[in-house]
């Protein structure tokens, strides 16, 4: 996960994006959240939009998904990166605490 961290931070460096805020981070993440649902809809043919046919290819709409899930990722490693969190830590400590709780 540093790895991807790393990454992360290496190409907002190379782009210019370093100076975007972590408010703005979490915009941006969100509108891409929003595109990983749309993508999801349209893999399960909820339904869609103007009249377009579902599409029939569902190993292309899995791979849009996919992408899609890398687009929030990218950004959850950004936000992470502002505040300087070790998201590997973080996800040990928290799913260890999970493994210790109960749910009804």
């Amino acid at each position: 996960m540093k790895e991807y961290q790393r990454y992360i931070h290496d190409l907002e460096a190379m782009h210019g994006w370093l100076k975007v805020d972590l408010v703005h981070n979490c915009f941006l993440m969100g509108e891409e959240v929003g595109e990983l649902f749309k993508a999801i809809r349209k893999h399960e043919r909820l339904f869609s939009e103007s009249q377009a046919p579902p599409t029939t290819d569902l190993e292309a709409s899995k791979e849009h998904v996919g992408e899609e899930l890398v687009d929030v990722f990218n950004y959850l490693m950004a936000i992470a990166n502002r505040l300087d969190i070790d998201v590997e830590e973080a996800f040990r400590r928290k799913n260890a605490r999970n493994q210790q709780r109960t749910w009804d």
